[in-house]
Formats: C-alpha cells, sequence, structure tokens
C-alpha cells in the first residue's frame, strides 16, 4: 500500500471553469449533523465569479497517490477572496450539505394524522433534497397532530428525528451526497460501506499481504515517521456515571384511571449505581405504542456518552455512524466493534504553495 505521504486533495467547483489548487482542510463531521468542510484554496485567477461558487455543488477529493480514497460533495455556503502574491490568490470556502440550508428556513406548521417518517419525508421535499434514503425498521405511530412551533426547519426535523429514535448520516458520490435516515443505528453500515471502490477492489479482495481487514482499523501508538498503512496512534478511554433509568408518565381523559407508565433502563450499568432515575411529565403520549419507545430513546439519550474513546490518527476511512473493529490495541477488552460518533479530518498540501515561495 502506498506511504501515507502519498495523500492529496483535490477541488473541483462543478458550476464554471475555476481552477483550483487545496492548500489546506478542515473536515467536521457528526452522526445527525450537518458536516463543515473548510477549505482554503489557491488559484491564477484573482477575478473569480462568486455567483459560479456560492449555492452551488462542489466536490473535494482525498487521493492516495492516483486513487480517490473519500469523496465529499456539498454547497458551498460562504466564499472570501484573500491576498493574491506573486502569481496566485488565495480563497477560502465552507461546503456543506443541502440539508445545512434547513436552517434559513422557519414555519408554523401543523400535521395532522401522519407518522414521523412521513413528516420528515414532507420536509425533506420542503427543501428540495431528494437525494435520500429513510429506512426504518419498526411502527411509528400517527400523530393525531403535531406541531412546527415557530423552530427553524433543520431544528424541527432534528426534534422529530430524536423523539422517535432516527440518526442520520451523509453518503457521497463523485456527482452527490446522500442522506441516510434510519431509526436503527446498526443499519447505518460499516467503514467498508464508505471507501471509494477501485476497479481492481474485487481482484485484490481478501489479499494475505493486507494487515487488516476491509472493516479493521489497527491500532500502533508507536508509529512514527511515514508508516506504511493508516492506523490509530492515541487512543484514550473513559468512562462516564450517568442516569440508570427513565421514567415518563402521562394520562388521557378517554383513560383517566391509567398511570400511563413507562420505565427503561440504560446499558453498560456494571460500573455504577442502578438508583439513579430520571423522571419526565407529562410524557406527551397517549397510547402505551408511542409511550414505550419515546422512554426508550430517552434513556439511550441520557447515556450517549457512557463509554467513548477518544483517538487520534490518519485513518481516513473514519466516518460518523460507520463502525470497526480496533485491532492492535494492548488491551485486549478495546479491541472490539466501535462506532464513530464526530469525526475532524485535517490535512495540508504544501505543494501547492512552491510557485509562491
Amino acid at each position: 500500500m502506498p506511504s501515507q505521504s502519498d495523500l492529496r486533495y483535490s477541488f473541483e467547483a462543478l458550476v464554471g471553469k475555476a481552477e483550483f489548487e487545496v492548500v489546506s482542510f478542515e473536515l467536521r463531521e457528526g452522526i445527525s449533523a450537518p458536516f463543515e468542510l473548510e477549505l482554503k484554496l489557491i488559484s491564477f485567477e484573482n477575478d473569480i465569479d462568486f455567483g459560479h461558487l456560492l449555492d452551488k455543488p462542489v466536490l473535494f477529493t482525498i487521493l492516495d497517490g492516483e486513487r480517490p480514497v473519500r469523496y465529499v460533495h456539498g454547497l458551498v455556503s460562504s466564499f472570501s477572496q484573500g491576498e493574491s502574491g506573486f502569481y496566485r490568490t488565495y480563497y477560502h470556502a465552507l461546503v456543506e450539505p443541502q440539508l445545512a440550508r434547513a436552517r434559513l428556513r422557519s414555519n408554523w406548521r401543523i400535521f395532522q394524522h401522519k407518522t414521523v417518517p412521513q413528516i420528515l419525508e414532507l420536509m425533506l421535499k420542503r427543501q428540495g433534497i431528494d437525494q435520500y434514503e429513510l429506512r426504518t425498521s419498526m411502527d411509528h405511530q400517527v400523530r393525531e397532530f403535531c406541531v412546527q412551533a415557530g423552530e427553524t426547519d433543520l431544528a424541527f426535523i432534528a426534534r422529530l428525528a430524536a423523539e422517535e429514535g432516527f440518526v442520520y448520516r451523509f453518503a457521497h458520490s463523485e456527482k452527490l451526497h446522500k442522506l441516510i435516515i434510519t431509526d436503527r443505528l446498526q443499519s447505518l453500515g460499516l467503514i467498508s460501506h464508505g471507501a471509494v471502490k477501485a476497479d481492481h477492489d474485487d481482484e485484490d479482495f481478501g489479499d494475505d499481504d493486507e494487515p487488516v481487514g476491509p472493516d479493521s482499523v489497527l491500532y500502533q501508538a508507536n508509529s512514527g515517521g511515514d508508516q506504511a498503512i493508516p492506523c490509530l496512534q492515541r487512543l484514550r478511554y473513559s468512562e462516564q456515571v450517568r442516569t440508570a433509568r427513565q421514567v415518563q408518565r402521562d394520562h388521557t381523559f378517554t383513560h383517566p384511571a391509567y398511570r400511563q407508565e413507562h420505565r427503561a433502563a440504560g446499558p453498560f450499568l456494571e460500573h455504577q449505581s442502578k438508583d439513579y432515575e430520571y423522571f419526565d411529565y407529562p410524557g406527551r403520549y397517549k397510547r402505551d405504542a408511542v409511550g414505550k419507545p419515546f422512554t426508550e430513546n430517552r434513556i439511550t439519550a441520557l447515556r450517549h456518552d457512557v463509554r467513548i474513546a477518544e483517538v487520534q490518527g490518519d485513518d481516513v476511512r473514519l466516518q460518523p455512524g460507520l463502525s470497526f473493529t480496533l485491532t492492535g490495541h494492548p488491551r485486549d477488552d478495546l479491541n472490539a466493534h466501535w462506532r464513530v460518533n464526530t469525526v475532524t479530518h485535517k490535512g495540508h498540501q504544501f505543494t501547492s504553495l512552491q510557485e509562491e515561495a
């Protein structure tokens, strides 16, 4: 496999003919959050038309030698021109997904007799988003009415998704980015699902020379210099004491004597007391079929960071929502299955500045 010094970066405006080279970038991503890609660019043109970039699609590519290993497709949210050097001019761009535009709209609306998946689809259509995949693994009850009370469209989407256990991530290709929404975290996939497939991948699959599998990530704390394979060099594991169980209660005039109480205990309680209880009233539901999953989703949110690992490395395959198996750590129980929650990728490309030296 090529050494990590072979990584390089490209940026392409998909509207117009402006050409750029990447000086540096920072990509911030998280589960159920619009990504943010900040780029420092350089170009021989000192009068680029902002109209060909703002709110227009662009493509950022990470290449290993000549092979693309990661695409980031999105829309330009901010673009600025900086100083000019001997031959070229500096520019800065912020790239976000189409979903981020939902922050720019707000409304007061009532949705009647619809499920949350149906409401989410209506909201996505309002944004003009047609590249999405909505996966459901359970029944979602019809809501008599659901109110968007002056929230931004993105805040409303986030609230509904959280209440019914939906999460999302983005899948990128050369031509588009797709929104993947699911009510089952495990269905977001493995890191191999986010990889860019090369023409010869089928021939090389299962090669005995590969040090790790397609869904494994290597931990190598003592790696130095220009290592031959991507790996994690630092890992800090921590556990936190959090609420142990969630209790919610409500009532309805149709059955006033029924308490509508639901309880849910969280996972991984062996290292803390089980007595920490969070009580909510009213639970904002009228039926057991709604109250039970509401309560389960609530305890999942309260305990989302009970066990976390903060890592540092250079494996560009890590994307939010995708899972992997860690290998090579000296503590055996950490060589387990992990899922990426948030990640920041940074890179510099000094060769693009040679003519300005």
